[in-house]
């Protein structure tokens, strides 16, 4: 099973840049003075960092691939669900009460919620479950970033179910769902009025795209290795997305194809060791920043110094605090609890 250092360095990257494209966003949902700090280098963040989201599909796509198709046994599916729900939910959990918390708080000391505001018993059953992005939903709750995390879930147990298949057929199978879920897009069956007054397929079949488009890279290393055709074919894609409209799909694709290739460049061990621990912060930064605003916000209302908050110190600290709070988050909690669980339920 293949090792992809820079692809834990993209992860790591992708998440830092939603972590800043939400730091601008939030003052905009909560109708304060707009507030994009260092405007002048990370202007491309704030305009763009969302698309960054679809990047950890494709990736994931290609990483699930390279644990799950290089097996000669097939996993169960309770093992399966173990894994998944180990890695993601206990974080998940911790982030949605603490959030819970602290909005409590907000109620009681400022008579409102702030920033995410649809937090009554029902978005909280939405969120317990993970049935956001579904339409279901009547505006942003809780810890709001954690939809897609919901999305990714179904996503990982339809390729769960179509392993047997996918190890046979290969790249035959993945073009035909490719092609599958490109032509429900395409025609916009799932936007029929029928369809759409009852659930919201969209995003699903966006990010099924995304995803598999991850397990066709997996397939073109597996045959080419690391070879300078497709750094050179990486490269070309990710210039044609530009070409005319954007593409996001072809940029996302030549992207993670662009840094699964890198490693075909030597690097040393100590920078492997921290390209890797970068990437275990992603969704530990992914989940917690929502926390950590917060937390920020509520200490500078009650002190009456939100001024504060347009300094570029602030930003900085915000920043610091979180990727601190990630590691401590990784290292004492969902590392551990992620063991725990395995050790204890899987067979």
């Amino acid at each position: 099973m293949r090792k992809y250092y820079y692809i834990e360095l993209l992860r790591f990257l992708c998440s830092l840049s939603v972590v800043v494209y939400h730091w601008g966003l939030s003052f905009d949902l909560m109708g304060m003075e707009s507030n994009k700090t260092f405007d002048y280098y990370l202007k491309i963040i704030y305009g763009f960092g969302d698309k960054a989201v679809p990047v950890f599909f494709v990736i994931s796509g290609l990483v699930f691939s390279n644990v799950y198709l290089s097996q000669k046994k097939n996993e169960t599916l309770y093992n399966f669900s173990i894994k998944r729900f180990a890695r993601l939910y206990p974080l998940h959990l911790f982030t949605l009460l603490s959030v819970l918390l602290i909005q409590y708080l907000f109620l009681v000391v400022f008579k409102e919620y702030q920033l995410y505001t649809f937090n009554d018993l029902y978005h909280f059953f939405l969120n317990i479950i993970l049935l956001l992005g579904w339409g279901f939903e009547q505006g942003r709750s809780f810890n709001t970033p954690v939809w897609t995390v919901g999305q990714e879930m179904f996503i990982y147990f339809l390729f769960f179910s179509l392993i047997v298949f996918i190890k046979r057929y290969q790249t035959k199978f993945v073009f035909f769902i490719y092609l599958f879920f490109l032509i429900v897009d395409k025609t916009k069956i799932t936007e029929h009025n029928l369809v759409k007054d009852f659930i919201y397929f969209s995003y699903f079949i966006d990010f099924v795209r995304l995803y598999f488009s991850g397990v066709i890279i997996y397939y073109m290393v597996e045959k080419f290795g690391y070879s300078k055709i497709l750094l050179i074919l990486s490269s070309l894609i990710i210039f044609l997305s530009f070409v005319g409209a954007f593409r996001l799909h072809l940029f996302c694709f030549g992207v993670v194809m662009l840094f699964v290739i890198l490693d075909r460049f030597n690097i040393n061990n100590k920078i492997k060791k921290i390209f890797i621990f970068l990437g275990s912060l992603t969704y530990s930064l992914y989940l917690l920043h929502t926390l950590t605003f917060l937390i920020f916000l509520f200490s500078l209302k009650f002190f009456d110094k939100v001024d504060l908050f347009y300094y570029d110190s602030t930003f900085v600290i915000y920043l610091i605090f979180t990727i601190v709070i990630s590691i401590l988050s990784f290292k004492f909690f969902e590392s551990k609890l992620n063991k725990l669980i395995r050790y204890k339920f899987i067979k």
